[in-house]
């Protein structure tokens, strides 16, 4: 792999992007959590600034690179969501490129490394991570570990400890960035020890798993668990394991509500088992003239699964929120998943490559014709889900506008510290693509727009209902403080109405006329 192939296949990766990602930069926006970040960059909290933001999330923070770039970024970017969007894309190139380099070092020809890598772009199940600027720092974690996989294999065929330094430090500021990538890292020796031998390999692990020691620690104490206790760790190992088998059906067959998994599963099975039996048959005989036939698919076959395992991993003793799911804002718990996953399908599609050319009594382009045939009809699949998927969030996007926009034409000037109650208006486009549905993405947004760092907002929802409590309003989550009468302002945005009580009597009396809207409009993803 030379420096120009390397140079032209970033760049044509980065050239397929734009018409793949270009209608989500023209429509898609901000979501969730990207409107209390962007609010906090540009209008910090009274007595905060960039620099106490910063410090106080790193020392805080399990995941400190993290907390350093997200208030950095949007510093930098301020409110210019195209700018943002483009960023959270080229973070995803970005894993596809090196994904390429890690593959290329591997000995993957040219040809099937791109085209797994272009897919990893075109990826649905983890769009999140593309589409929602909060969950961008997971690719940026998977980019620096893939950085690290790569030099550590460069080191290690080079003889260079300069490279495998390089490795360690990329290694922990992936896992600093996010854990998702810390069993990745752990396991990362397995792959020296296969292509050099255990010599060569056991110090430049235990390097490794020194940084996993350091990040693993940081991350323990830093990151509050609630404790579901052995047996609920194994119930939630068995939905990851299910749900996982369901996401890997997905891979194969994109399209249609259904996974069909058990079907989808079997032919899997059936294609690894048939290209063993074929490598063992084959053995005695001649080997592949390319260098690349059944015995380099099946072990890219097992490491993709692997990799998938190691990308789920890290969730087994979290929330159980944290679920293999192909909805919205929740995929991103397949960020690194996702590419082991594409790693083990790809694999199955080179295995029926290599049948055919044995059938076709060896014709040499027969194999690799037929892989990229296959593949390429499976990215064509990925990318009809992901169009619909961008469709949907750039709905999502059109609708906090008008919410937005109702909202200052309702309530054009607000006073300090004054905070809004809204209402009338759908909280989720579907499952995993929301408008305004959490206790701080409608106040981000108004602090945001109104220019002012002192308001607070809250969506009234079927989740979130008002409370008229002795002394104010309030939202019904632990922890909100409640609104002063004569502070707290109920909106209606759908006939536009604004009430003010001034006791809890007329709040009472308000409460029936700003309901919620619909929680979501559709359920499909």
């Amino acid at each position: 792999m030379g420096k120009r192939e390397l140079l032209a296949a970033w760049a044509s990766l980065a050239l397929l992007s734009v018409p793949v990602f270009l209608p989500h930069i023209l429509h898609g926006g901000l979501y969730l959590d990207d409107w209390v970040s962007v609010a906090n960059a540009v209008h910090p909290p009274p007595g905060g600034g960039l620099w106490s933001t910063v410090s106080n999330e790193v020392i805080a923070s399990g995941r400190p690179v993290f907390a350093v770039f997200l208030p950095v970024k949007h510093f930098v970017l301020g409110t210019h969501v195209k700018l943002i969007l483009i960023q959270a894309i080229g973070l995803a190139v970005l894993a596809a490129a090196l994904t390429y380099a890690v593959l290329r070092v591997l000995t993957v020809p040219w040809y099937h490394a791109w085209l797994i890598s272009a897919l990893t772009l075109a990826y649905p199940w983890y769009d999140s991570t593309r589409f929602w600027d909060s969950a961008s720092p997971i690719s940026l974690a998977i980019a620096l570990a893939l950085a690290g996989l790569w030099m550590a294999l460069v080191g290690l065929s080079r003889d260079s400890w300069r490279f495998h330094a390089a490795a360690a430090l990329l290694y922990l500021l992936s896992m600093l960035t996010y854990e998702i990538t810390l069993p990745f890292v752990a396991a990362a020796g397995l792959l020296y020890t296969i292509r050099n031998g255990w010599r060569a390999a056991r110090v430049r692990w235990g390097v490794d798993l020194a940084m996993v020691l350091i990040a693993g620690v940081w991350i323990r104490t830093h990151t509050p668990k609630a404790v579901s206790g052995l047996s609920g760790d194994l119930d939630h190992l068995r939905q990851i394991f299910t749900q996982g088998g369901e996401l890997l059906a997905r891979t194969i067959f994109p399209v249609g509500p259904q996974p069909h998994t058990s079907l989808m599963l079997y032919a899997l099975a059936l294609s690894f088992t048939v290209g063993l039996v074929a490598y063992l048959l084959q053995a005695a005989g001649q080997r592949n003239p390319s260098g690349w036939g059944l015995r380099e698919w099946l072990f890219m076959g097992a490491g993709g699964l692997g990799v998938a395992a190691l990308g789920w991993t890290v969730f087994i003793p979290a929330d159980p929120y944290y679920t293999p799911s192909i909805f919205g804002v929740t995929n991103r718990v397949n960020g690194l998943a996702g590419f082991g996953l594409i790693l083990a399908v790809y694999a199955a599609l080179g295995i029926a490559g290599s049948i055919a050319g044995l059938a076709s009594k060896g014709r040499a382009w027969i194999p690799p014709g037929v892989t990229i045939l296959l593949a390429l009809m499976l990215g064509a699949a990925h990318l009809h889900v992901l169009e619909r998927h961008s469709r949907l969030w750039s709905d999502a996007y059109a609708n906090e506008l008008t919410v937005s926009e109702r909202m200052h034409a309702d309530l054009p000037r607000l006073p300090r510290e004054a905070t809004v109650f809204a209402a009338g208006y759908p909280a989720n486009v579907t499952l995993g693509v929301p408008i305004f549905t959490a206790t701080w993405d409608l106040a981000g947004m108004t602090r945001l727009t109104y220019g002012d760092s002192t308001l607070r907002a809250y969506p009234i929802t079927e989740v979130l209902s008002l409370e008229c409590r002795p002394h104010g309003a309030r939202i019904s989550e632990p922890g909100i403080p409640p609104a002063r009468y004569g502070a707290a302002w109920l909106l209606n945005l759908q006939t536009g109405k604004v009430y003010r009580p001034l006791d809890r009597r007329e709040c009472l009396a308000d409460k029936p006329k700003v309901p919620p809207g619909p929680l979501y409009l559709t359920t499909g993803y």
